[in-house]
């Protein structure tokens, strides 16, 4: 019994061997699946580490990551979110293949979206299944995220707890996250931090470096001594390496009417000078008026980012799109983007700089100072260019005109190719032309300042000088210097003479302007005296600014012509002398004189200033003349025209406007004052030129 017993029991511990292999086999299966799986988990993560250590370049490492992590958890889509510090965004910097598109130009903020909760809390979310109905959830349509139904979202955080970025998978089924798929992503989102600021230093490292190389080689063409347009050329291509655009425009104000466009406050004239590439031979550049307000914020940004805290801007440092807009010469619609900056020298605003994109970019503050930098630089060396030309064209122009004044060893073809090179036909006549630019009491006592003011007349204190603040735009007081009053005076008579006697030429020296006018039109110079009084009398009520211009007769042959700058000198000295009384009588009104005005005074001034000698009759005149200055009296000018009415009382009361009692006293006053008899005709002659030659001694100084 006992032996059937037994044998009844084997079968029943076979069983029990059987599922106890049963149960082994399932083991050892359920380990080689994890143990595939840990195997699978490592190479993953080896070739993660593998991705990361093979490349510094960002995007490299980025497109490999997201492949792998995509392939790890079985998702259709992954997506990787970099933060931007100074945006205060994540933007899209890398996905899969079919949304590589969006890449930059996706972006949200903080808290926006899910991925931008997870950024903002440094917490991982997890979504097994409509992932849509989540509050957190933000559509963005280009994403196409109706078709997915799981999320897996986790923050890239650096050793230091600073937020780098966002990772995020997504699948179109309901998908379950399983602890390794997390435990391998959060893994993998350590590793990916410190290969992005690995690659984020390297590529920050070796911009910088390239900038550095393109600033050393824009420095050097700066100080090349190139031409201005080919300077502008190779200073438009290095930008665009500097900047990482696909177009650089430099434009610059229009020099032809910048002076009068500053002087009337009209807007400004922006002209394209240069491009890279080359957009010349297949673009139409349209000229671009700016407004004085734009023009203002422009500095001001520049000032902003050089100058941190130094200017306070009320809407930042942006420039908005619609201002952007009119300040661009190029309407072509495969430009998305567009970044400007001023060129400004000193205070002075020389043009514009423009760069542009073919895709959407949003320029960080950096890239705006990296511009302004550039611009700056630009600036320098335009002015420079601008300085070098004016004074090589100065001196070409100063040394003809000295050559015509004193007259030249030169024969005369080498003077008509030295006038034709400056835009000159001497086989033309013209007429030398001095004008002088001063300030209504200015001009009066300029080397003067022994002789004390006569009667109607008023001395020059500096606040009389604030009358030229209209030729200034910071105003005289506010210390800008005169001489760019002069300046800019200067180009608009310039320019209207050029505008009415083409062909014309100038030489200006402080504040004098020396012309020879083209009489192309006037021969003989006939209509010339009346057109300038009419000039001289509108820049007086444009710009409260006196001229006095002294003008010589036509030039036709070259040898005319030191004549004819000896006559317009002369002209000029004497006029503004002759003038001084009337001047003093009329509010200061402008004077033009012409050589053939003067007359016997001519002869006169010579004497008056080659001969210092005094006479009797001399100090009859200085002694009448210091009794009118005590006295407040007008004798010398009742004596004088007196003489010029040869002594016929009813005439010379009825230019006096006094009654003919009042004359008959003024003259026993002067009788009284005089030593020589005035009823004796033959005095009067002497008499007459006396007292002409003691004004002109006494007003020249």
């Amino acid at each position: 019994m006992s032996s059937k017993a037994s044998i009844n029991h084997q079968p029943d511990t076979a069983e029990a061997v059987g599922e106890s292999i049963d149960q082994l086999s399932q083991k050892n299966h359920a380990l080689q699946v994890e143990l595939e799986m840990r195997t699978q988990e490592n190479a993953l993560l080896n070739e993660v580490i593998s991705t990361v250590g093979s490349t510094l370049r960002l995007d490299e490492v980025l497109r490999h990551l997201v492949d792998i992590v995509v392939r790890a958890t079985g998702c259709q889509i992954a997506l990787i979110y970099l933060y931007d510090n100074d945006k205060e965004r994540l933007v899209l910097a890398s996905t899969t293949e079919h949304y590589q598109h969006l890449v930059n130009n996706i972006s949200m903020a903080l808290g926006e979206g899910i991925a931008g909760w997870v950024a903002l809390h440094r917490k991982p979310v997890f979504l097994r299944e409509e992932a849509m109905e989540d509050p957190r959830f933000c559509y963005f349509p280009e994403l196409e995220e109706e078709k997915f139904q799981s999320f897996m979202t986790l923050p890239i955080i650096a050793k230091d707890r600073r937020l780098v970025g966002v990772i995020t998978l997504q699948a179109v089924a309901p998908h379950e996250f399983t602890e390794q798929h997390r435990t391998f992503i959060s893994n993998t989102a350590a590793l990916v931090a410190g290969a992005i600021e690995n690659a984020q230093l390297y590529e920050n490292t070796q911009r910088k470096l390239s900038i550095l190389t393109s600033l050393s080689m824009l420095s050097q063409t700066i100080s090349s001594g190139l031409y201005l347009d080919d300077m502008l050329r190779t200073l438009a291509t290095l930008t665009v390496q500097i900047m990482e655009v696909d177009l650089c425009a430099i434009m610059l104000m229009d020099q032809a009417r910048e002076r009068e466009g500053e002087l009337s406050r009209q807007p400004r004239r922006l002209t394209v000078h240069a491009t890279s590439p080359n957009l010349n031979d297949r673009a139409h550049f349209q000229p671009i008026d700016v407004d004085r307000l734009t023009l203002e914020r422009l500095r001001e940004m520049n000032e902003a980012l050089l100058h941190p805290g130094s200017v306070q801007l009320p809407n930042g440092l942006e420039i908005g799109e619609e201002t952007l807009e009119r300040l661009n010469p190029i309407r072509d619609a495969q430009y998305k983007t567009l970044i400007s900056a001023p060129l400004i020298a000193g205070t002075e605003q020389l043009g514009l700089i423009n760069c542009y994109l073919g895709k959407a970019r949003r320029f960080s503050t950096e890239d705006q100072t990296l511009l302004t930098t550039i611009a700056n630089q630009i600036a320098i060396a335009i002015k420079n260019s601008y300085l070098v030309n004016q004074l090589a064209q100065k001196n070409l122009v100063k040394g003809f005109f000295d050559d015509l004044m004193h007259g030249t060893t030169d024969s005369e073809d080498s003077l008509r190719q030295r006038a034709h090179f400056l835009g000159c036909d001497l086989n033309k006549s013209h007429a030398v032309v001095m004008i002088e630019i001063a300030h209504l009491d200015e001009r009066r006592y300029e080397g003067n300042s022994t002789r004390k003011p006569g009667k109607n007349e008023r001395t020059v204190t500096p606040s009389s000088l604030q009358n030229l603040a209209p030729l200034l735009e910071e105003g005289y007081t506010q210390g800008t210097p005169l001489q760019t009053a002069y300046k800019r005076i200067s180009g608009v008579v310039r320019r209207r003479i050029q505008d009415t006697y083409p062909g014309s030429i100038f030489y200006d020296h402080e504040n004098l302007l020396t012309c020879l006018a083209s009489l192309n039109k006037d021969p003989n110079g006939m209509r010339l005296k009346t057109w300038l009084q009419d000039v001289a009398q509108q820049m007086r009520n444009e710009y409260n600014v006196y001229l006095s211009i002294g003008i010589g007769n036509a030039c036709l042959h070259i040898s005319d012509y030191r004549r004819g700058f000896a006559e317009a000198n002369e002209a000029l000295q004497m006029g503004q002398n002759l003038a001084q009384e009337k001047v003093a009588e009329a509010r200061f009104q402008p004077i033009v004189t012409h050589f053939n005005d003067l007359g016997v005074y001519r002869y006169l001034y010579k004497i008056a200033h080659m001969d210092d000698l005094r006479d009797v009759y001399q100090d009859q005149v200085a002694r009448i003349d210091s009794y009118d200055r005590r006295k407040n009296t007008d004798l010398l000018d009742t004596l004088e025209t007196y003489l010029e009415c040869a002594g016929n009382l009813t005439k010379t009361s009825e230019r006096l406007f006094v009654h003919r009692n009042t004359l008959i006293q003024r003259l026993d006053r002067l009788q009284s004052l005089c030593d020589i008899d005035l009823q004796e005709r033959g005095n009067w002659l002497t008499l007459q030129v006396a007292i002409k030659v003691y004004k002109l001694r006494t007003n020249g100084g």
